[in-house]
């Protein structure tokens, strides 16, 4: 973990008391505090010190320019043990002068080799010489050669001045020639960049030399017309231009992407390299970023993580840091900005519009560099979120990682042992988490500091890690991760307290996260089962009654749905799990008698005042509508209204069915026994609609257990109340999906009891989705159905169509009829002739 102020200047006072123990430690602690104004001069101290410490005696060589001045102030404090490292190049005295290139220090005359000049033929005498000067045609020149010895400088860059017409006086003029007189070289070199190349001060050339810059920094700040702030070259940033990069001046950051790659000292990899503060290697970001010694506890979320943001000693990682909000400098909008503390806060879109464009080495288009290559050309972000196929599983998918070249996609990723390490903890060989960590490892960790924050997890935090924790680790930590637990969410889990129930969960925030949660929890039986589909319901009646503000018609309705509806509802849901859509109905009318209700309130009136005009008004105005004839009954019923009804709704009486019938019905079975390319569960719900005129609701809530037979000749499945004999052929795709069958959840604990399991914990597929995949298939469910259900009852009669397929013996009677199997009416018939005749 990273040190502090305090802990680095402990360890070199100890370590400069272990070389002369004379000194106090007050004494020590003084000269370093004296010494080192910042902790980054801190750290590489201790750096040095930790590496070898030998440089205070004179023996060692590699440390940093702090040292000479830590050993001159230790030999006044009183120190004899320490002496000036020896020179790093000779090795023969000790050193005098510290060398910032090789990092090292060397002495004099060793500095002199490398400094010496370049002995070549001067320009103007043509004499092998030392190199002195520079010639304004870019060549050497001797010391006895000066350029234009004869020139006034100083004059001349007046002059040059006058010549960009930037609106100052003379005055002005000669004030800033001035500041450049304390040399001639300076005089000579403006001079020569004014009358050679003045577009540089226009921004139509780049700026070669230090003294420009300086020059054109000044004339803008006096108010100069015509004269464009310095930006650099490489990336058109207007920042400072410290730097020469091709003889150009340009900023540090671009001068950096140029001579700060190397080979990691971690991973090996040839990247940008950063120093370490304190270790003493110099490492990519991506290294530096995951180095468990630069993680710190943040105080959002409590994770221990890489910290991005630091206010104080408020610590913040990338997850939990927000923007400050302020009006962008740009759009003029007020929101989330960086840059507030400069006077110039911009948001998000704006800086992304800021950042200049390049031209792409990939697809030549012109667009924002999103990365760049190993020579740092610029890639936009679709060249570099390219899809390719990966060199594992063969499929186009975007590109996680390459390995020798070869692309990875992210599934492939995770299962690649060239990336796989020895577990910190357990030693299990296999894909680390974080901080070195398997998942089994890092997962109790994870979930504790999630929902427990700094403290420990309360009882009811306690059995929801329990439940999670008998998951697959990978899963829940991928969950987790995934769903990005807010912060509110993760607070209310925490404030639980002692009490987990349905209850409790139902007072968090409502979002996705919440009902996944509840899934699990209902899995793993700490949180008995309830139906979705009811609760859905009652909550919406119960929104739609708070809408609603005379209290006399909000009593009439809530009896009405409470006895009317939710009753009914409640004793089917005790028998088996409420399909999706027979909570519809009561939801449907419920919304169209609020909307009623509050319509007779626009006008001043209620239910008891209520009249057939306005009932016949509403129905005309609304006519997609005509739920309200059960409720206008029951109210007339029980005196909440008088002298009112509505009709009752049509029924559809039409039955679409396939174009071609019952012989397109079995060409659509043939295609979906043999084509093998087809999913599993795709085939088999075809099928079952095909043959058996399933309903995608019923499909869909069909257990495992339905299935009975382990032999394919005698299979069977329950669709009704007498189990039903399958095909050779049917049977045998049964048994491959009851076998392959899982689930689609993030997180599952048990074995999903669904035939079709779907994807939340322990539920099934949702009949809106299974619609869609046979669909996709070339099965409409509402046409294959009612196609199989004409030609199974115009075959079987209803009592055994009913007890076959689950339907009621009304319905099947009214599909008899629709089929044209009038064999029972014969039946019938002739069976009350017989009882006539005696």
């Amino acid at each position: 973990m990273r040190q502090t102020e305090a802990e680095l200047r402990t360890e070199i006072v100890e370590v400069v008391r272990g070389i002369e123990p004379q000194l106090t430690s007050a004494t020590a602690n003084a000269i370093v505090e004296g010494l080192c104004s910042s902790k980054a001069d801190l750290a590489r101290l201790a750096g040095t010190m930790r590496r070898d410490s030998s440089v205070l005696t004179g023996d060692g060589t590699d440390c940093v320019a702090t040292i000479e001045p830590l050993i001159k102030a230790l030999q006044d404090a009183g120190g004899r043990a320490v002496v000036m490292p020896m020179c790093a190049l000779c090795e023969r005295g000790h050193s005098e002068t510290y060398s910032r290139q090789l990092r090292k220090r060397i002495c004099h005359s060793c500095a002199r080799q490398r400094w010496n000049s370049q002995v070549v033929p001067c320009s103007e005498c043509h004499r092998v010489r030392k190199v002195a000067y520079r010639a304004r045609n870019g060549g050497v020149l001797c010391l006895r050669c000066p350029p234009e010895p004869d020139v006034d400088h100083e004059a001349k860059v007046r002059e040059g001045l006058a010549d960009l017409h930037t609106g100052l006086n003379a005055a002005v003029i000669d004030s800033i020639a001035a500041a450049f007189a304390a040399t001639t070289v300076a005089l000579r070199d403006l001079n020569w960049t004014l009358h050679d190349t003045p577009r540089v001060f226009t921004g139509d050339e780049p700026h070669v030399s230090a003294r420009s810059v300086r020059l054109a920094e000044m004339l803008i700040a006096s108010g100069a017309a015509g004269i464009r702030t310095p930006t650099c070259p490489k990336c058109s940033r207007a920042v400072p231009l410290r730097s020469t990069l091709d003889g150009q001046r340009c900023c540090r950051r671009c001068w950096a992407n140029r001579n700060s790659r190397g080979a990691c000292s971690r991973c090996g990899n040839e990247r940008h390299l950063t120093d370490h503060h304190g270790v003493g290697e110099r490492i990519c970001t991506s290294c530096f970023t995951r180095a468990a010694d630069e993680h710190r506890e943040c105080a959002g979320c409590g994770r221990i993580a890489f910290i991005t943001h630091r206010d104080g000693q408020v610590m913040l990682c990338r997850r939990c840091y927000r923007a400050p909000t302020a009006i962008c400098s740009s759009c003029g909008r007020e929101r989330p900005c960086d840059r507030v503390k400069t006077g110039k806060p911009v948001c998000e879109p704006c800086a992304g519009k800021q950042r200049p464009k390049q031209t792409c080495s990939v697809c030549g288009e012109l667009r924002v560099a999103h990365v760049r290559t190993g020579t740092g050309q610029p890639v936009c972000y679709l060249c570099a979120r390219k899809r390719e196929p990966c060199s594992r599983c063969g499929k186009t998918r975007l590109v996680e990682a390459r390995l020798d070249t070869e692309p990875l996609c992210g599934t492939c990723l995770e299962k690649e042992p060239a990336y796989f390490v020895d577990c910190a903890r357990c030693g299990r060989h296999g894909r680390a988490y974080h901080h070195g960590l398997c998942h089994d490892c890092s997962c109790p960790e994870v979930l504790a500091r999630l929902f427990g924050g700094a403290d420990q997890p309360g009882p009811a935090a306690t059995q929801i890690i329990g439940a999670l924790l008998r998951s697959e680790s990978a899963a829940v930590l991928h969950w987790a991760q995934r769903t990005k637990l807010r912060a509110d969410l993760a607070r209310g889990i925490r404030e639980l307290g002692d009490t987990l129930d349905h209850g409790a969960l139902d007072g968090l925030p409502p979002s996705k996260s919440v009902e996944w949660l509840r899934n699990i929890l209902i899995g793993a039986q700490v949180l008995p089962d309830r139906d979705c589909v009811l609760r859905r319901t009652e909550i919406v009646i119960k929104k739609q009654l708070d809408g609603i503000d005379n209290p006399d018609d909000r009593a009439a309705i809530r009896a009405f749905m409470e006895w009317h509806h939710l009753r009914k509802l409640r004793g089917q849901a005790r028998k088996a799990p409420l399909r999706a859509g027979q909570g519809a109905t009561a939801r449907t009318e419920v919304s169209a008698i609020a909307d009623f209700l509050q319509d007779l309130n626009d006008r001043d009136l209620s239910l008891t005042t209520c009249t057939q005009r306005h009932v016949d008004d509403w129905l005309v105005a609304n006519p997609t509508r005509p739920h309200l004839n059960q409720f206008l009954r029951w109210a007339t019923k029980r005196r909440h209204a008088q002298g009112i009804a509505a009709p009752a709704p049509p029924e559809r009486r039409a039955r679409r069915t396939l174009v071609d019938g019952d012989d397109g019905r079995w060409a659509l079975i043939q295609r979906l026994i043999e084509d093998s390319d087809l999913d599993t569960r795709d085939r088999v719900a075809g099928l079952l609609v095909l043959l058996y005129s399933q309903q995608t609701s019923r499909l869909v809530t069909l257990r495992a257990d339905c299935i009975a037979g382990n032999e394919i000749d005698c299979c069977t499945i329950t669709l009704g109340a007498v189990p039903l004999n399958l095909p050779k052929q049917v049977a045998e795709l049964l048994a491959c999906l009851a076998a392959q069958r899982r689930g689609y959840a993030a997180v599952d604990i048990g074995m999903n009891p669904w035939l079709f399991p779907g994807g939340r914990a322990g539920q099934h597929l949702s009949a809106q989705q299974m619609g869609v995949r046979l669909r996709r298939i070339g099965v409409s469910p509402l046409l294959a159905r009612n196609t199989a259900l004409i030609a199974l009852a115009g075959e079987l009669p209803a009592v055994v169509l009913a007890k076959l397929l689950g339907f009621s013996v009304k319905r099947a009677v009214v599909w008899n009829a629709e089929a044209g199997n009038t064999y029972p009416g014969y039946a019938a018939a002739v069976a009350r002739r017989r009882v006539l005749a005696q």
